[in-house]
């Protein structure tokens, strides 16, 4: 068992090099497994392609956002902290590694299976609908706010700003800027009265 996690570990380390080197594009089964120094019929035994070995690096990232919250964040130190703390992450992460979540996102509209990434997702989207429901419990936010809705809205806008921020090339400057409304436009989005829908 130890050695089938090692060898699919292997692979994915491998591809994680690979595409950052290459792209998604670019990149080949065949170069994965030279950089893994294996046979690529055990590539196949884990993953029908390279698109297939997305899912389980989206995985990694998104368990990697999670797993700091979990750390880092608390509950009763409110929306906003917590929020700050999930923005921070994300951007973070997408600032130091520029390549691989982008290509892991590309991955997300290819893919025609939209169940593996909620299933990817949902451990992040629970953890910060946490912090809303407690928000709502201690009057902070307005009680019609669904709290698991919102936290997929929440982590979208997120993830799209801090990949925006990458592809504008912002400054340093901007980014803690940027950063700064997105945190006020979301604490905005769920403290105003709710407009009428007409």
């Amino acid at each position: 068992m130890a050695k089938t996690a090692n060898k699919k570990e292997l692979i994915l380390k491998s591809a994680y090099h690979v595409f950052k080197e290459k792209g998604l594009e670019d990149t080949r089964v065949s170069q994965i497994v030279k950089e893994a120094g294996i046979a690529q019929g055990t590539f196949y035994l884990y993953y029908n392609s390279k698109m297939d070995v997305l899912p389980d690096l989206a995985e990694q990232i998104i368990s990697n956002y999670t797993q700091y919250l979990a750390t880092y964040g608390n509950v009763k130190a409110g929306l906003e902290a917590n929020l700050r703390l999930a923005i921070d992450r994300i951007f973070e992460v997408n600032q130091l590694d520029r390549t691989i979540p982008s290509i892991v996102y590309a991955g997300i509209t290819r893919s025609g299976d939209i169940d593996k990434w909620q299933v990817i997702y949902r451990p992040l989207y629970d953890l910060v609908a946490k912090y809303l429901e407690f928000a709502k419990e201690n009057g902070e936010i307005r009680e019609d706010i669904d709290a698991i809705y919102f936290s997929e809205f929440v982590i979208s806008l997120i993830e799209s700003t801090a990949r925006g921020m990458i592809l504008f090339q912002h400054s340093s400057a901007e980014v803690e800027k940027y950063k700064e409304e997105l945190l006020s436009f979301t604490l905005n989005a769920v403290s105003w009265e709710p407009a009428k829908v007409l």
